[in-house]
């Protein structure tokens, strides 16, 4: 494995956890799918301007468009819909660490889908996880469980569409594919966020504009392509076991910026869900 790909994990991992906490500032005036929308709408107009710049734009062959409609849809509309009506509910630490579990889901998907090996060991990994989600969420319901089964449901959509990223070979620049999914996303991302705003008031003071800003370049177009990047170079699951960085990140942030506290439910759930997510791509092989 070249130890220079080890760079691009490491930057993609912190800026997402990043996005927690900054979203937390813009959610106080934006909805969670109207913050959404803003944030693409900052991001496509990125990818594109440094994909012209670096003369890196290439056309769409046909046979490829099915893959990038399901990349737009199941990814960038419908799991991060879910992923920021969940952060709405739960706090940045909370959501962040749930959002982490992605190296859950992308070994059962790659067994079926990429025909790489399932073992008892991967198994018992996903239990031992879901065992520090049930600690998180706690008897007595520390954590909303809407919210819980809404980051549930978003990061297995996302492990989804990060198997159908990895099936495109590299035959694109990650940025490309990252532009050409969100644009395709946008229109049901408005859609919706035209119903929420129906019932939910906006308003665009500067921090939220600023946070709308970031989250478009940093927490979005950067990270983004940087993923694609790595699934291109390296196997699904290898790339999967830097997710933990996302919650340490995104807590650290959250302490500093937004006073929130954290919790012993939550530092047990986190231990255990990254000794699950550790010991689940440890054997796990570049490409």
């Amino acid at each position: 494995m070249n130890k220079k790909h080890m760079i691009p994990l490491f930057a993609t991992f912190i800026c997402w956890g990043s996005v927690y906490a900054v979203s937390k500032v813009a959610l106080r005036t934006i909805p969670p799918v109207t913050l959404l929308l803003c944030r693409y709408v900052v991001a496509v107009p990125t990818l594109l301007l440094l994909l012209k710049v670096r003369g890196a734009l290439r056309p769409l062959e046909g046979k490829d468009r099915p893959t990038i409609l399901a990349i737009g849809f199941l990814g960038y509309f419908f799991s991060f819909c879910l992923q920021m009506l969940g952060i709405s509910r739960l706090s940045g630490s909370v959501s962040s660490l749930l959002g982490a579990m992605n190296p859950i889901f992308i070994p059962l998907l790659a067994a079926i889908f990429l025909r790489e090996e399932m073992t008892l060991r991967k198994v018992a990994c996903v239990a031992l996880s879901m065992t520090g989600v049930a600690v998180i969420v706690g008897v007595g319901g520390t954590a909303d469980p809407l919210g819980v089964v809404l980051m549930l449901l978003s990061v297995f959509l996302w492990s989804s569409t990060s198997i159908i990223i990895r099936r495109l070979g590299g035959r694109y620049d990650p940025m490309q594919v990252a532009m050409m999914a969100i644009a395709c996303a946008i229109p049901l991302t408005g859609a919706w966020s035209a119903y929420e705003l129906a019932s939910n008031p906006v308003s665009f003071p500067l921090p939220s504009v600023l946070a709308v800003l970031f989250m478009g370049t940093i927490g979005t177009a950067a990270p983004h392509s940087l993923w694609n990047y790595c699934l291109s170079k390296m196997d699904a699951s290898f790339c999967s076991m830097f997710y933990p960085l996302q919650p340490l990140v995104a807590s650290t942030l959250g302490v500093i910026f937004l006073g929130e506290r954290i919790t012993v439910n939550y530092l047990l759930g986190a231990a255990i869900i990254c000794c699950g997510i550790i010991a689940a791509v440890r054997t796990a092989r570049s490409r």
